[in-house]
């Protein structure tokens, strides 16, 4: 189902990454992402 918001600022999240690396013999994991933030009124 579709809802109109009206013009809005907006949040705008894509995929997360993993990123592993072996430091002094211990897994050490660090998640990556990006969130801009986009206009609804262009």
């Amino acid at each position: 189902m579709k809802k109109n918001i009206g013009n809005a600022l907006a949040l705008y999240p894509t995929p997360l990454v993993v990123v592993g690396a072996m430091v002094n013999g211990k897994p050490n994991w660090l998640l990556v992402g990006y969130l801009g933030i986009i206009g609804h009124d262009q």
